[in-house]
């Protein structure tokens, strides 16, 4: 730019309009990709929600078969579902036709002729998918605060529908129905940090394909709390039922498989009968005294295989007492273990290796899980997890083989359940690309969009993690040789991005001694050099 005492000439004029008119090639290049991505997912969200309305309509319909069975027992819930579903539709509906009338107003066409064009042809058949004026002034009117726009009138019409929704549904289903319905009250924070209300943060200078995404995004969380409402309803219809159509006997074991030296236990109750009952009962020729209503059994497990047993309970009445006959089994197995890698066959040098230790009919906290044989190797339980039986393993050398081994405290003694071994191998190298691309022809801009690298682990399915730390980079421009340039984490240095931005066909790019790091240290990757020629 000339300064105010010195005007630009008719060159610099024109040298600089040539400059804006080139950034504004380059802005909508990248524009245009990003308007393609919202068109997809547009058309994908389009899909969704047509799949949620069938899996709606279907809740729908089981629940009105369940009416039409029991009208006395199901009415009450059904008359809440359909004011469910009227409602629903309406607010759909609303959101739709919000959808349309924007699109036409920002095409300058008919809202049914919009309408009829997008469901033959998709969003691609907007053509003004970039345009954010026209959105703008229709969602916010014009406000600094979003208060007399579209927008405003849309989040109104969702927290009226919400709130009703709250009323309808159950009161035990309200917490988790206020989780998964559409926040339109909380404030959010744009990129420079300032706190923006729903219709600013959403509709303020978004293009149309956005606005699009974003609508139909509201109508599938819609339609997803419409399906968790109506199946709650209909659930809550059985969920403070107590059933029982006659009293006997039921034998509750707290296994039904046991370790050879180890006891079988079961309570024995009388079912929709009152705890405060005085039983007494009789099984394998013993006799024994029940404590609030419930008889407790325990049985010594010595021979091996299957084991049955029949015996009588007795309940006290006014006049005597009633017998009810009960029986169960149980299997007493040799004691064993299974021991299993979650991940692999095999344990990795410098990784957390998920191993799940268990044995049938042993509690996790009477195991005695260790390992052995290769130097150094460690096992824990895994601290990540609650779920029992799970560790983690490390080992640090090749050459030798893992041994865990497991044992049991059963009573007052540990006895040995088995071991199981594993290979211990090195993890291979990974493989460097830059996007998708790992050499060969390419566009200019296509290397430029992807501004780095990337690690793939081929054909490696544990889940580790590797970063590119280094590498240097030469261009080949057909002159003089040129000095490489050093390059340090995953992304191509602002400097790198300026000389590929200068290359030409047939200039070749040479990205050489690639080094990666990951949770077993530094290495060279699987493919050290890359060469792209431009085309």
């Amino acid at each position: 730019m000339a300064a105010a005492n010195c005007p630009e000439t008719p060159r610099q004029k024109m040298i600089t309009m040539m400059y804006l008119v080139y950034t504004a090639m380059l802005a909508l290049n990248v524009s245009a990709e990003i308007l393609q991505s919202f068109t997809t997912v547009g058309d994908s969200l389009e899909v969704t929600n047509n799949l949620l309305l069938s899996k709606v309509e279907s809740s729908y319909q089981i629940f009105e078969n369940a009416y039409k069975n029991d009208e006395g027992k199901v009415g009450p819930n059904w008359e809440k579902a359909k004011l469910v579903r009227k409602e629903t539709k309406e607010i759909l509906k609303y959101l739709d036709d919000v959808k349309y009338e924007m699109i036409a107003i920002v095409e300058g066409k008919p809202a049914t002729e919009m309408r009829e064009l997008i469901k033959k042809e998709g969003y691609d058949a907007i053509q003004k998918k970039d345009n954010y004026d026209v959105p703008t002034n229709y969602f916010i009117g014009g406000t600094e605060d979003g208060s007399a726009g579209k927008a405003i009138e849309m989040r109104k019409k969702i927290e009226a529908y919400q709130d009703k929704m709250m009323k309808l549904c159950d009161d035990r289903f309200k917490p988790q129905l206020k989780k998964i319905q559409v926040d339109t009250k909380s404030m959010h924070k744009n990129a420079a940090g300032q706190e923006l209300n729903w219709q600013m943060y959403n509709f303020y200078h978004t293009v149309v394909a956005a606005d699009v995404v974003l609508i139909n995004k509201l109508k599938s969380e819609i339609e997803n709390s419409e399906y968790d409402l109506v199946n709650n309803l209909y659930s809550a219809i059985s969920a403070d039922d107590f059933k029982f159509n006659e009293v006997k006997a039921r034998v509750i074991p707290k296994s039904t498989y046991i370790i050879q030296g180890g006891t079988y236990e079961a309570d024995v109750i009388v079912a929709a009968y009152d705890s405060r009952s005085q039983l007494r009962g009789e099984v394998r020729g013993s006799s024994i005294v029940g404590d609030s209503g419930t008889l407790k059994l325990k049985f010594g497990a010595g021979a091996l295989g299957p084991q049955k047993y029949k015996g009588t309970v007795y309940v006290k009445k006014d006049v005597g007492e009633s017998p009810y006959e009960f029986e169960g089994e149980y299997f007493v197995a040799a004691p064993s273990a299974t021991i299993s890698a979650t991940k692999m066959n095999v344990f990795y040098i410098g990784v957390d290796n998920p191993v799940k230790v268990g044995a049938p009919g042993i509690k996790t906290e009477d195991l005695v899980v260790t390992i052995g044989g290769s130097p150094g190797a460690t096992i824990k339980k895994d601290p990540s997890t609650k779920e029992p039986g799970c560790y983690i393993v490390n080992v640090k050398s090749q050459g030798t083989k893992a041994v865990i081994k497991v044992a049991a405290k059963i009573g007052n003694q540990t006895r040995d359940l088995g071991s199981q071994d594993y290979r211990i191998k090195v993890i291979p190298k990974p493989t460097v690309k830059v996007g998708n691309y790992q050499g060969g022809r390419i566009a200019k801009e296509s290397l430029l969009a992807q501004g780095g690298f990337r690690v793939a682990m081929e054909g490696f399915d544990f889940p580790v993690t590797y970063q590119v730390i280094s590498y240097k980079v030469t261009f080949g421009t057909g002159g003089d040789a040129e000095v490489p340039l050093q390059g340090r984490g995953s992304q191509f240095t602002p400097e790198m991005t300026a000389k590929i931005n200068k290359l030409r066909r047939g200039n070749k790019v040479y990205i050489e001694e690639i080094r990666v790091k990951g949770p077993d240290g530094e290495k060279a990757a699987s493919n050290p050099t890359i060469v792209f020629t431009i085309q």
